[in-house]
């Protein structure tokens, strides 16, 4: 399962992506776009096994977050996301040599608003979406953000992030939130390393203040559209958001006995939905719930 890295430039914002390649023929494209809190080894289990099965997989962190490089001068709007991921999608395609093909896209947290406005752009390229514990709207963010992203409100939002992500033990408890329980500390210290870097911060604000502007086409897209939530989500809750439900009345839904940082936490369940989804988006199988897994409930 050989994995591979590519590094982009698009007008001076430069950033990077993980492919694992299938070692037999390629069943399905998947693009995975992480939250902030998200870097590539988030997927590198997840990715693996489903690259074992035939899925061509990408990794990529949002611009100025993860593995990139960070500057808070990276714009953190959607429409520049979403350039940024369709032009990385298309570099590989160029360097393969496979033309124009249609990819399943996967997003987690405020990812999956990329993810959706993707869709919007392209939507004869997209196969489905994928939503894990989406991060769509700003109320989701914050109930306070139209303040916190205010003049007024900005140096309480400054403070408030450096106190869980420059103090260690707020740090440990906020992880401890995330996923649900206690990380290696390796896998600990690595996360705090990446946070750490200068510039981080102001980063997340302007995360804050651009990322949630979303455009309201993005719930017309008809492309098939999955949601996969964490029951044991300490930092969203454990339910879909009412508001997004109906938005995207049509999505199948599940609901997973894992926190917020899905993907990392719980590759295989999520690994079993994936691949039964990609078939299914595809035409190859009729369904895709599976009935007999204990350990999920699918959203009624």
């Amino acid at each position: 399962m050989p994995v591979s890295r590519i590094r982009l430039s698009f007008q001076g914002i430069r950033v990077q992506a993980q492919i694992y390649e299938p070692e037999g023929d390629i069943t399905a494209r998947a693009l995975f776009v992480s939250s902030p809190m998200g870097d590539p080894a988030s997927w590198s289990n997840l990715l693996g096994n489903l690259s074992k099965n035939g899925v061509l997989c990408v990794s990529a962190d949002l611009p100025g977050f993860g593995a990139n490089p960070v500057s808070q001068k990276v714009p953190q709007d959607n429409d520049t996301r979403t350039r940024i991921l369709w032009g990385i999608l298309d570099e590989i395609e160029w360097k393969r040599g496979d033309g124009q093909s249609k990819w399943h896209l996967v997003g987690h947290g405020s990812g999956a608003a990329a993810v959706m406005t993707m869709a919007l752009y392209q939507p004869d390229s997209t196969l489905s979406r994928v939503l894990l514990s989406p991060v769509l709207e700003a109320g989701q963010a914050s109930p306070f953000h139209s303040f916190l992203t205010s003049g007024a409100g900005e140096p309480i939002l400054n403070g408030l992030m450096r106190h869980f992500f420059v103090k260690e033990k707020p740090f440990h408890r906020l992880l401890a939130r995330l996923y649900g329980s206690s990380r290696s500390p390796e896998r600990t210290q690595a996360l705090y390393k990446m946070l750490q870097r200068k510039g981080v911060i102001p980063s997340l604000i302007r995360h804050m203040r651009e990322g949630y502007q979303l455009n309201d086409d993005v719930y017309s897209v008809n492309t098939p559209v999955m949601i996969i939530w964490g029951a044991n989500d300490r930092i969203f809750g454990g339910q879909i958001p009412i508001k997004l439900a109906k938005r995207l009345p049509g999505a199948e839904k599940h609901i997973l006995n894992t926190g917020h940082m899905c993907m990392e936490t719980a590759p295989g369940d999520i690994g079993d939905y994936l691949r039964g989804w990609f078939a299914f988006s595809e035409g190859k199988v009729k369904n895709v719930v599976k009935k007999n897994n204990k350990k999920s409930l699918e959203a009624k």
